[in-house]
């Protein structure tokens, strides 16, 4: 049985303890005496907890479990680590180590960190000696910085080999030599008051810290993953926010006994987006070790994640690209629309899909719509708008067609338009429901509207014939919606 799964049994037998009352989550975390181990590995545990014990789930790991199991000591055998907090105190995190010796579950070590929450619990071999190592973030709450632990057993000792402040992390063979590294980063300000971030990639062997690159990132990152980049190649992805609106991706591999921003080489200026002729982007000033310069390479308008937004292990990389018509538009008020693309492993990038995902609106574009459509807005002001209309443009000609309206309504808006359109008898679906956040705020509710079976009148020909093909039906508009997002100002 793999450890998942295992420990979805735990989280499991955590909420079936105390058969009876309903308990809160709060009360079923809580330790019992020792006489009331049911010889689980939940009732194990808490026989070892002092009676004010809580046990807390990490925010990030693997397994999202307060109870998680690992061999520590390469001898074929899971120990148990539990992580927990007492009533004593709300800003100490403590973990628990069991080993089984003998057939009998034995205290190996306790330790605590300091922080209100545990924000990061890893196992990765990051002193290279064959067994996983514990790595344990420990965060004061949302927006403050955080610690990381790291801690070895090996001989039987345990020892704390490093604890360095964070705010982003990420753990994994970052320089492609077969071994595993740490990067941290933290958010710092210079004396001209620039926004900073201090990346440092440490590698822990013989006992000793050792500082593989140590350099300044432009802006606060807000997001750093190290994942699949590429079909065949990782790198370290960083998402930083420069100023107040914009944002920066920085696609970071490991060459030459350096990181290199892969989107800032001169091979990828020139080759990056050969198949699209709407995004230009620019490069960083020679020599600027990571600092944006005057040519500063793929500056965004505002704020946006890399992420996997087709679902294939890989992640892409996105830019706000202005709807032909809308470049002349303030950035706060332009109707971007988000393309992702997918790095080749090499110089360029391959345009993957293209979606509006702004101001409540998620609609994934189909492909075949690619550089045939144009969208139209109420106009640059007022922003954000209650509608958005998709239109067919002919490559060869003037005319347009509609081809998909979208709405925000609230509720009490969309009684009377629904009314309307059952009148007319448009052909129309409710996408999603948008809850706001403030209480006095009325639901809203996304709708598509398709255009009439005479839209495309005017057209004619080849035009006709293509305007056919990229109409939808509301089964495929219904598919192309996306998560409900909250309307952005």
């Amino acid at each position: 049985m793999n450890k998942s799964a295992i420990s979805a049994i735990i989280v499991l037998t955590l909420l079936a303890t105390g058969c009876g009352t309903m308990k809160t989550p709060s009360d079923l975390l809580t330790a019992p005496s020792q006489s009331n181990s049911d010889g689980t590995i939940a009732g194990i545990v808490q026989s070892f907890l002092p009676s004010n014990a809580h046990l807390t789930v990490p925010v990030h790991s693997e397994s999202s479990s307060a109870i998680q199991l690992q061999d520590l000591d390469k001898d074929g055998q899971d120990e148990i680590l539990a992580f927990y907090k007492t009533d004593k105190t709300d800003f100490e995190i403590n973990t628990l180590v069991l080993s089984k010796s003998g057939g009998e579950w034995k205290k190996l070590t306790s330790f605590t960190g300091v922080g209100s929450e545990l924000d990061y619990v890893k196992f990765a071999d990051v002193t290279g000696d064959g067994a996983a190592d514990v790595l344990l973030g420990f965060s004061g709450g949302k927006d403050l910085s955080r610690e990381l632990a790291v801690y070895s057993l090996s001989g039987g000792k345990w020892s704390e080999i490093l604890k360095k402040p964070y705010d982003h992390l990420a753990v994994g063979d970052l320089t492609n030599e077969g071994e595993t590294e740490i990067a941290l980063i933290q958010a710092n300000v210079n004396a001209d008051s620039q926004q900073l971030s201090h990346l440092q990639l440490l590698r822990l062997h013989g006992g000793q810290i050792h500082t593989l690159a140590d350099q300044t990132l432009s802006g606060v990152v807000i997001q750093a993953l190290f994942a699949k980049a590429a079909p065949a190649k990782n790198a370290l992805i960083i998402d930083s926010a420069i100023g107040a609106h914009s944002s920066y991706t920085s696609l970071l591999t490991w060459e030459n006994g350096r990181f290199t921003d892969i989107l800032a080489t001169d091979d990828y200026q020139h080759t990056a987006l050969a198949d699209s002729k709407d995004l230009v982007l620019k490069q960083l000033a020679p020599d600027s070790g990571g600092m944006l310069g005057e040519r500063s390479i793929a500056m965004k308008d505002y704020p946006l994640y890399s992420e996997d937004v087709n679902g294939d292990g890989i992640i892409e990389i996105g830019f706000p690209v202005p709807p032909a018509g809308t470049e002349s538009f303030a950035p706060l008020a332009t109707p971007f629309i988000t393309k992702y693309y997918q790095w080749d492993g090499q110089s360029g990038l391959k345009f993957v899909q293209e979606q509006f995902d702004r101001w409540g609106f998620n609609f994934h574009i189909p492909q075949n719509w690619t550089g045939k459509y144009i969208l139209k807005t109420p106009g640059e002001t007022p922003a954000p708008w209650k509608s958005l209309q998709f239109g067919y443009k002919s490559a060869d000609s003037s005319l347009t067609a509609p081809l998909l309206e979208l709405r925000l309504l609230t509720k009490k808006e969309w009684q009377t338009a629904e009314a309307k359109l059952l009148a007319e008898k448009a052909s129309y679906t409710q996408l999603y429901e948008l809850q706001n956040t403030d209480d006095d705020t009325e639901p809203t509710v996304l709708v598509a509207v398709l255009p009439s079976a005479t839209a495309g009148s005017k057209l004619t020909g080849p035009s006709l014939q293509e305007y056919e093909q990229l109409k939808l039906t509301l089964d495929e508009v219904q598919r192309l919606a996306g998560t409900p997002q909250k309307p952005q100002l």
